[in-house]
C-alpha cells in the first residue's frame, strides 16, 4: 500500500505541482501511444532552463533582487514561442509545465512552433512604471542570444501587457543591434503588432466555448454565465457574450465578486472596472465573495483568472455543466475527475487558450512576410485554425473513449513525436 492509499483526494493534490501534473499526463499519453522511450524522455524535459537574477533599484534607493525564468521545453516542430508572466507567486516548476503544455497548444493549432514560457518573480502592481520598465528591459537582456524571431519569441501572459512587450521589443533591439518585431507578439500596433490583440484572444475563447455549447445542444442565447477574471481578455469576452444574447449572472475579479440572476448589465460593469480599476463597489449588482462565483447555479463557467481554481476541495459544489478553463491550470486533474463524476464537462486550457497563440502566430507571420492575409481577415483565420484544432481534439477523444482534455493531449503529443522522429 502506498502512502497516497491512506490520503483523501485533497491530500493527494497538494503532493502534486503543475509540472509533476503535466508530466503525469505526458506518461499517461505516451502509454495510450505507446511512444518509444527516448520520445518520451525528450519530451518530458525541456531542453534549456534558464534562471537569472535581475537586480532592481527601487525608486527609494532600495535595491532588490528578482527572480526571472525562462523554459524552453522543444524545437522539434520549429522555433519557440511563450508568455511572460508577472506573478510573484510564480515558481519554476509552474514555468516547466506552461512551456510543456505550449507546445502541446502549437502542435494541435498546426503552427510552426515549440512551446516557451517566462517568469519574473515580481507583483507588478506594486511596482511604478520605471521600475516594471527596467525589469523588463533587464529580463530580455538576461536572456541576450536566446531571443529572436527564428528562435524564441515572447508573447503576453499574467502581469503583462503591450506596453510591457513594447519595452520588451526595444530591449531586444539594443540587443540585437537592430529592430526584429518577430521577436515580440502581442506588441502595439503602432510597433507593427496585431490591432486589437487582447479581442482575438478573446474571439478564439469565445469561438471554442460557442463550439462546446453547441456540442451540448444548447445555444447561446440566454445561456446564463459566471465569468472569473475580468482582465483585457475577460471583459472582451464578457462584451463577446453580451453581444450574443448570453446572460453574464455573475463576474469576479481579484477585488471580489457580483451576481444578478438577471444578467449584469455588462457595458455598465466594463465601464465601472475601467473607471475604477476593479469590480468591487459595482453599484448594479449583489455583492458575493470571488469564491462563490465558481459555486454559483448557472451554464457556463468560465475560469479566466489563475491556476489552481477548482480543487479538490470544491470541485464536487461546482454547478456549472460547463467548465471553460481558460486560465491554464485553473482545473486541477483530481478536480477534473470530481467533476466528470457529477456529469460535467471541462474543455481545456489546451483549447480555450488558443486564441492568443492563433493571434501570436500570426503577427509574428506578418512580421516575417509569411502571410498575405489582410488584416481584417485575422479574425476568420484565427477561427478556422480554432475550430480545426477543436475538431481534432474531439476525433482523437472519440477514438481513444478519453475525455477532451486527454483527446487534446493524444493529438498534439502524436504530432510532436512525429516530428522527433523525422529529425
Amino acid at each position: 500500500m502506498t502512502t497516497y492509499d491512506l490520503l483523501p483526494p485533497a491530500a493527494i493534490e497538494e503532493e502534486f505541482d503543475a509540472y509533476l501534473e503535466s508530466t503525469l499526463e505526458l506518461e499517461e499519453a505516451a502509454r495510450v501511444l505507446d511512444l518509444e522511450d527516448w520520445v518520451v524522455e525528450r519530451l518530458r524535459h525541456p531542453q534549456r532552463e534558464i534562471t537569472a537574477n535581475l537586480v532592481l533599484v527601487r525608486d527609494n534607493g532600495q535595491a532588490l533582487n528578482v527572480t526571472a525564468f525562462r523554459v524552453q521545453h522543444s524545437r522539434a516542430r520549429g522555433p519557440l514561442l511563450g508568455g511572460v508572466r508577472f506573478s510573484p507567486h510564480t515558481q519554476l516548476s509552474e514555468t516547466r509545465a506552461l512551456a510543456m503544455n505550449m507546445t502541446w497548444q502549437c502542435a494541435l493549432l498546426d503552427v510552426p512552433f515549440g512551446g516557451a514560457a517566462g517568469a519574473v518573480v515580481c507583483d507588478p502592481t506594486k511596482l511604478s512604471e520605471r521600475e516594471l520598465r527596467h525589469l523588463s528591459k533587464d529580463y530580455v537582456e538576461a536572456l541576450r542570444g536566446t531571443l529572436g524571431p527564428g528562435t524564441d519569441v515572447l508573447m503576453e501572459d499574467l502581469g503583462s501587457n503591450p506596453q510591457v512587450l513594447a519595452w520588451m521589443l526595444d530591449a531586444h533591439a539594443r540587443s540585437a543591434g537592430r529592430l526584429e518585431p518577430g521577436a515580440i507578439a502581442g506588441k502595439p500596433g503602432v510597433l507593427f503588432g496585431l490591432p486589437d490583440h487582447a479581442d482575438a484572444a478573446a474571439q478564439g475563447l469565445f469561438d471554442t466555448l460557442a463550439m462546446a455549447v453547441e456540442e451540448s445542444g444548447r445555444k447561446l442565447a440566454g445561456l446564463r454565465v459566471a465569468l472569473q477574471g475580468m482582465g483585457r481578455t475577460g471583459s472582451a469576452l464578457a462584451r463577446l457574450l453580451d453581444d450574443a444574447g448570453a446572460r453574464l449572472v455573475a463576474a469576479a475579479d481579484i477585488s471580489g465578486g457580483v451576481q444578478s440572476p438577471e444578467g449584469l448589465a455588462v457595458p455598465a460593469l466594463l465601464e465601472w472596472i475601467a473607471s475604477n480599476g476593479m469590480l468591487l463597489g459595482f453599484p448594479s449588482a449583489e455583492p458575493m465573495p470571488n469564491a462563490e462565483v465558481l459555486e454559483i447555479d448557472c451554464d457556463v463557467l468560465v475560469l479566466a483568472a489563475a491556476p489552481h481554481q477548482v480543487t479538490a476541495a470544491n470541485a464536487a459544489r461546482i454547478r456549472a455543466p460547463l467548465v471553460i478553463e481558460a486560465a491554464a491550470g485553473a482545473i486541477t486533474r483530481t478536480a477534473e475527475q470530481i467533476l466528470e463524476e457529477h456529469g460535467a464537462t471541462a474543455v481545456p486550457a489546451i483549447l480555450a487558450g488558443t486564441g492568443a497563440t492563433a493571434a501570436a502566430y500570426l503577427e509574428w507571420s506578418l512580421n516575417q512576410g509569411h502571410e498575405n492575409f489582410l488584416l481584417d481577415g485575422v479574425e476568420e483565420h484565427i477561427r478556422q485554425r480554432i475550430q480545426a484544432a477543436y475538431h481534432e481534439a474531439r476525433r482523437a477523444a472519440q477514438h481513444y473513449n478519453v475525455n477532451l482534455r486527454r483527446g487534446a493531449l493524444l493529438a498534439a503529443v502524436e504530432k510532436v513525436a512525429a516530428a522527433l522522429r523525422l529529425r
